[in-house]
């Protein structure tokens, strides 16, 4: 080896240390005044994008959560520490950055932080479904559906509430006739409880109606029958948001359109982007030009031009970008401007709801009566012997009978002998 490369490599093995801070300096003061001091303490070790994000996570949370106030996806959080995390690292985080947020960091965090993140209400997005024998409930494997089911299986543990069953004294609908004139479409099925919480559907009387991805063809009829209704639709602002706007509206090789369906597309659009101060992040586009096929679904030149910046290269924000109070005070602005209000039918309507209002509450004190009699005759009733074993034969011979089944028809029998 000549003396001059020796001279160098040695050089630059000593400094190697101080070019890691001085890099970090350049990039973030905050980052190089952190490496200095670790190099003044006489030890230099990268952070790993674990390292930073739990450093993070519970400001993200609180942000993306309105200080804990409202449920936050497991996205909304990746969006909140995002920033934090690629200012402390000099390296990119890769393509797969979220799934491995949402899926791994996250969830390790809440594990091994129990105390801190035993109030936290992060909403993990479905991954599979449930199907009970006999009830026909079929229920979604994401946070909220599973908490519901479970409080729902631990009500019924306990022993049956005696009374009877009141009649519901809500007036009978089914779809939009005196209900609802308005669906709020949109394409993240994460933000149900979000929705939920703030009580979006109830307060403007909208339906909401939520895909992952494109719409299907289920999704497409449904549009197109449910006349005399307008959907707003709520989108990422990417190339699929504008696919999912134009999908609902207009005809495919999957789906023909027979009419012109009332869809209103309310955003995500570069307007919202600017104007609310979203982050973007990059994407690569697999087609040669995908400019053609956004302008197809409705967007401006302008925001082709942010989309798109380079050769299959560009960006996007999605509306998990939005912190959960942020979102809600921003889609309430939204259904305002589209004059979204509250549902009052006809005359007509009304007076037949006030005389089944009166039925019903006249019903219901008859029940309570009859009931009490009910109650009294049956818990004097003889038991039949043997119980179990009949109710064991029973759907020995009937095998896809339920138990409760099997019970309910012994019972049956030994009414009309009374």
């Amino acid at each position: 080896m000549k003396i001059g490369e020796a001279a160098m490599k040695g050089v630059t093995s000593v400094t190697s240390e101080w070019t890691k801070y001085r890099k970090k300096e350049q990039k973030s003061a905050v980052r190089g005044a952190r490496a200095r001091e670790q190099m003044m303490r006489g030890y230099y070790r990268e952070q790993s994008v674990k390292d930073v994000a739990f450093e993070v996570m519970e400001a993200a949370y609180t942000k993306a959560s309105a200080g804990g106030t409202l449920p936050a996806s497991a996205r909304q959080i990746m969006y909140q520490a995002r920033p934090f995390i690629l200012e402390q690292l000099d390296k990119s985080l890769g393509k797969d950055f979220d799934q491995y947020f949402t899926q791994r960091l996250l969830p390790e965090y809440m594990m091994t932080h129990l105390t801190q993140t035993a109030s936290w209400d992060v909403v993990f997005d479905a991954r599979g479904h449930l199907w009970e024998p006999h009830t026909g409930h079929e229920i979604q494997l994401g946070t909220i559906a599973v908490r519901g089911y479970l409080s729902a299986a631990k009500d019924t543990q306990e022993e049956p509430k005696d009374g009877p069953p009141e009649l519901n004294i809500s007036f009978p609908t089914i779809g939009p006739a005196n209900r609802f004139q308005t669906v709020l479409f949109i394409e993240k099925e994460g933000f149900m409880p979000l929705l939920q919480r703030a009580q979006i559907a109830e307060r403007y009387d909208v339906a909401i109606m939520s895909t992952k991805g494109l719409a299907s063809t289920a999704a497409r009829a449904l549009v197109e029958k449910l006349n005399g209704v307008r959907f707003l639709v709520l989108h990422d602002f990417d190339k699929a948001g504008f696919s999912i706007v134009g999908t609902l509206q207009n005809s495919t090789w999957r789906y023909t359109f027979r009419r012109k369906v009332d869809v209103v597309d309310i955003g995500l659009r570069l307007s919202d982007v600017t104007d609310e101060g979203l982050p973007s992040e990059a994407v690569s586009y697999k087609e040669f030009y995908p400019q053609a096929n956004l302008r197809k679904n409705g967007a401006t030149e302008d925001e082709i031009s942010y989309l798109v910046t380079d050769h299959r290269e560009g960006q996007r924000v999605e509306l998990n970008a939005f912190a959960s109070g942020h979102f809600v005070e921003w889609l309430e602005r939204k259904l305002v401007a589209h004059g979204v209000k509250k549902l009052i039918p006809d005359s007509d309507t009304l007076m037949t709801a006030y005389r089944r209002a009166l039925y019903v509450h006249r019903l219901n004190t008859q029940l309570e009566k009859i009931s009490t009699k009910a109650r009294r005759q049956s818990e004097k009733a003889d038991i039949p012997p043997e119980l179990q074993r009949a109710v064991e034969q029973l759907i020995t011979e009937h095998p896809a009978m339920s138990w409760d089944s099997a019970l309910a028809a012994i019972a049956a029998k030994h009414h009309k002998a009374a």
